[in-house]
Parts: C-alpha cells; structure tokens; sequence
C-alpha cells in the first residue's frame, strides 16, 4: 500500500477518526493494530519476520538489562570487600557476557535480512564461477520476497539494542510498545530510523486533537505528494527518455539528464521524508528530520 495510493488514503483517514475518537492512553494500542495491519496488507507472511525480529530484539535486550542490573547489585552489596582490580575483572566478564548476547541478536537480525535480500544474489555469482569452470549445471534461485521495510526496521533494532548494551537507556519492560517502536507504519517504506528515547517520548503519550499541527502535518503532506508526483514522476520521464535513447540524446542532453536526475532523485526522497513527517505530525507523533539539503552536505555523516 503506497503512501501515495487512494488506498492508503482511505486507510489513514479511518485511522484518524478512531484515534481521536478513543482515550490518549489506548491510541499507542490502536497504532500498533494499524501498523500491523498496514504490514499485512503488503503480505501477510511477512509478519513472521518482523515479529522474529521484534521477539529477539525483546529477549535478548531483557537479558543484556538483566545481566546490568546483576552487576550493578554485586558491586553494590559487595564493594566494601572487592578491590580495585576485582571490581575491574568482574566488570569485563559481565561485559562480554553481555557483548555475546548483542553478538547474538544482531547475528540473528541482520541474518534474516542478509538471507532474504542477498541470497539470490550469492547464487546468481555462484552460478558464475561455475560457468566459468566449464559447469552447465546451475543453482536454481530462490526468489525469496523482500518484506516492506526490512532494511529500515532492521536497523531501527540495532540502534536500540546497542543503546540498551551502552547503558544510554533501559530496555522497554512492554514487548507490545517495543513492537509499535519496530513497526510504526509511517517509517517502513524509507525512514526516517529513529531512536527509541526520542520517538518515546511522543509515540506512547496520548494526544488530543491538536487544529494548527493537524493544519501543519497536512501540509507538509500536500508538500510531500507535490515533490513526488509532480515534480520527481514528470522528471522521471524525461530522465527514462533520454537514458533510454543513447544515439538519439547525446551531448549536452546527457547533462540535462543527469541534472534531472539529481532533482528527481532529491525530491522523491524528500518528498517521501515530508509525507512520512507529516502523518507523524497528525497524529501528534513528532518525527526526526533525516533528509535536509544532502547535497550541501559537508562531510558523509551529515
């Protein structure tokens, strides 16, 4: 279901009436039914993945959380009898014990998203060097479906499970607000990744209707649709016309292409960033900026 689909506009107008229908604290509830909801629409079986995803992240953050907590009390009951170097040697145990757990779950995430996206591809250079080798036989592939999202909240989890192992901030005790946290339905398609202590702090507080942000996410909403179809899909057509006709377009229509493209490519972008933002804003829910003016950036992490 694409953001830019009547269909999806059905589904967030519904969405609307009912979370501003019910009590503030059950409307994370309702976002979590909408965004599973939202996923299964795209393909049920999908859902098998991210709630693995979301079950190990939950699992394996309650261990690492559980072992701090271990430690922390040791050293608390026990610092008037360990010295220096034990307190330091006990440190480093737990440490690594909880460093395997990390390990573990980042083993087992990205494990389902290398499996599903890069399998074919492995195959597909296997069956190459066998060529090469002089071999007919080939590897049939397995054409695994990519889920929605699965790069995005993917690496949503690793942020968080590498927060909860630094100690910035403890694990989340609800597996159903971890879960919302994983799955919310505006970031799935292209960000923005979010850290759970800043999209907390909004997602899982109840709203009321709010008139001049609602006025503001919807648009940023117009904003967004504007940039994407109506100025990156008429751009796409020059830019297909003129890739696509090489002998006919040379020289400088070659440069004008590439400048379109850059254009296209930067508003499709942002204006997918505003729509997402803008949702988030009409529900109250503030989103983080990730797409601001990328090619005057000065350094790559900017």
């Amino acid at each position: 279901m694409l953001f830019t689909s009547y269909e999806f506009l059905l589904f967030l107008i519904l969405l609307m009436v009912v979370y501003y229908s019910i009590r503030k604290k059950h409307q994370w509830i309702l976002l979590l039914l909408a965004s599973y909801l939202f996923y299964a629409i795209a393909g049920k079986m999908y859902l098998i993945y991210i709630i693995a995803t979301t079950l190990s992240t939950y699992l394996v953050s309650y261990k690492i959380n559980a072992l701090q907590e271990k430690q922390a009390d040791y050293i608390r009951e026990n610092k008037e009898v360990l010295s220096r170097d034990e307190r330091k040697e006990y440190k480093a145990a737990m440490k690594k014990k909880q460093r395997t757990w990390l390990t573990l779950c980042l083993v087992f995430n990205f494990g389902i998203l290398a499996v599903l996206k890069y399998t074919d591809f492995a195959i597909a250079n296997v069956n190459s060097l066998l060529s090469l080798f002089g071999r007919s036989k080939e590897l049939p592939f397995l054409r695994f479906a990519l889920p929605l999202g699965i790069s995005f909240y993917t690496f949503q989890t690793m942020g968080y499970i590498i927060d909860v192992y630094r100690e910035k901030y403890s694990y989340e005790k609800n597996v159903f607000r971890l879960a919302l946290f994983i799955s919310f339905f505006p970031q799935l398609i292209q960000g923005p990744i979010s850290r759970f202590d800043d999209l907390k702090k909004t997602l899982f507080s109840g709203h009321p209707f709010d008139a001049k942000e609602f006025s503001f996410g919807l648009q940023r909403i117009l904003w967004g649709y504007f940039k994407k179809l109506v100025i990156a899909d008429r751009l796409l057509i020059a830019v297909t016309t003129i890739v696509g006709s090489p002998k006919e377009y040379q020289g400088v229509y070659v440069l004008v292409g590439m400048f379109f493209y850059a254009i296209e490519l930067y508003c499709d972008f942002t204006g997918g960033i505003d729509i997402v933002i803008g949702i988030g804003q009409l529900l109250g829910i503030h989103l983080e900026e990730n797409f601001i003016r990328p090619y005057f950036s000065k350094s790559i992490t900017e």
